[in-house]
């Protein structure tokens, strides 16, 4: 017998495949999400001690905002402090881009989550991350292969890329002085 809709047997992601796509909330990781993301992340993606700790230095640069990049979170809508997904996102130099690019080298996933979850919270991220990109004057996003590879294809505004990536392109925000 299936749970009640609203009891806390029911399952957290519907089996029919015309339900609903859970809402989600994009936005910026900050050093006060650390312990929870890693907390999250061994969960989610155990790691042996030696990775999950370089995995943990990487993530606090990114959280930390310092220049070096981003950590995108997706929060449930109905829970905010129920984690759906992450993206890390790094600054990366390109001199065939002529300037910074922002690449987003890893996907996280809560397990369970159906397949149009992901990509809502996919390209919910990438479109966060242009927003992102335009108000910073970033050029380009990147996402690698392998991020993509399980996601139905890549975002919209993405294609292909000479380097193999998925590349899309971003207008910077026109700046207004007053």
């Amino acid at each position: 017998m299936p749970a009640a809709p609203d009891s806390p047997d029911s399952p957290a992601v519907p089996d029919c495949p015309d339900a609903p796509v859970p809402q989600g909330l994009v936005r910026l990781g900050l050093g006060a999400d650390a312990a929870m993301l890693e907390a999250w992340l061994a969960t989610v993606q155990p790691l042996p001690v030696p990775a999950a700790r370089a995995r943990r230095l990487m993530l606090d640069e990114l959280l930390a905002q310092s220049g070096r990049g981003i950590c995108l979170l997706v929060d449930d809508a109905q829970a905010p402090h129920d984690l759906l997904a992450c993206l890390p996102v790094a600054l990366l130099p390109s001199l065939e881009l002529a300037g910074l690019a922002a690449c987003g080298i890893e996907w996280w996933v809560r397990p369970g989550l159906d397949a149009g979850s992901r990509r809502a919270c996919l390209e919910a991220c990438c479109a966060t991350l242009a927003d992102w990109g335009r108000a910073h004057g970033i050029r380009h996003a990147l996402l690698a292969p392998g991020l993509v590879a399980g996601q139905g294809g890549a975002p919209p505004g993405f294609s292909p890329h000479g380097n193999g990536m998925w590349h899309r392109s971003l207008v910077p925000a026109a700046k207004m002085l007053g």
